[in-house]
């Protein structure tokens, strides 16, 4: 995207520029000062119970679906309810306050009691993971999000209560051919957990990236034409994302791909506003993912 500025630009044009410039170097360093404070403030997890096992304290991060790796098997259901404080417009910035809910249902049939003493086959896990993200309009066509996140887990079945922090930011650039819209998305995260009762931690860093191609149909809903969307995301774990680390067989991610369709611009149902209805297919290292689609893939 190429951006023209007037060598003379009109001293009110000037002010606007200067007054953004300024607003982004705040917003970047709101995002240094909660990472400091986050990683001051985050350890990790129990010895037993499930997140010693999975990590599935960061299951908020990861999205509805079902997830398959050396023999185990996940379902993630991921509630994304949110609050609007103020909205964003294409030149004025806005806040939105998160409130999702996840549950996680893990199945171990597969592990070695030896292994993990006290590990039930089947285990449930709660997160509610609240959070505050920052939308600023750097164009018309492209939005920076700073966001932190401050919650809880919860294995139900060995009662370990875990607390998460995590902060980062989202980029959502559009470009528009005809009908159709091409966006790239990037998002960088980290986050910790944890537990009054240990001194061991654990992180989970994150940097994704997303292309989604919007195509205009010829079909009609309440709001107008659907749209069909084709992406694909890349998933880059700096430090590994780790499965059953505790166990003889330890599962280390380094690199995940998503490909994957959804529809969009239909009417609101329950608490989904306007979503995108899809699924996704996500391989990487001995790991498999079926995704559900209920929102923006990414």
């Amino acid at each position: 995207m190429l951006n023209y500025i007037d060598i003379n630009p009109p001293s009110s044009n000037l002010t606007k520029v200067i007054q953004k410039n300024i607003k982004a170097s705040y917003c970047t360093l709101i995002v240094i000062a909660l990472s400091c404070l986050c990683i001051d403030t985050a350890s990790a997890a129990e010895e037993e119970g499930a997140y010693g096992v999975t990590n599935f304290a960061f299951s908020s991060y990861l999205g509805t679906g079902f997830y398959t790796t050396s023999g185990q098997n996940v379902f993630v259901l991921h509630l994304p309810f949110d609050y609007t404080i103020k909205e964003k417009s294409d030149t004025e910035a806005g806040w939105s306050l998160n409130l999702p809910v996840t549950l996680g249902f893990i199945n171990f049939d597969t592990i070695d009691p030896i292994d993990i003493p006290n590990l039930k086959n089947n285990v449930r896990t709660i997160t509610f993971l609240p959070g505050i993200e920052y939308r600023y309009p750097v164009t018309p066509d492209w939005t920076v999000i700073p966001f932190a996140d401050y919650g809880f887990a919860r294995d139900l079945d060995h009662t370990n209560n875990v607390l998460i922090t995590g902060v980062g930011a989202k980029s959502y650039a559009s470009f528009r051919h005809k009908k159709n819209l091409f966006t790239l998305g990037n998002r960088l995260l980290y986050s910790r957990e944890r537990s009054g009762h240990t001194s061991n931690d654990s992180s989970y860093s994150l940097i994704e990236t997303g292309l989604n191609y919007r195509m205009t149909s010829d079909h009609y809903f309440d709001n107008g034409a659907l749209y069909a969307n084709f992406y694909y995301i890349n998933f880059y774990y700096p430090n590994d994302l780790v499965f059953f680390e505790r166990t003889a067989n330890p599962v280390r991610v380094g690199m995940e791909h998503e490909l994957g369709v959804t529809i969009s611009n239909i009417s609101d149902f329950l608490f989904f506003k306007k979503p995108q209805l899809g699924i996704g297919v996500r391989f990487g290292n001995n790991v498999d993912v079926y995704r559900i689609i209920f929102g923006a893939p990414f």
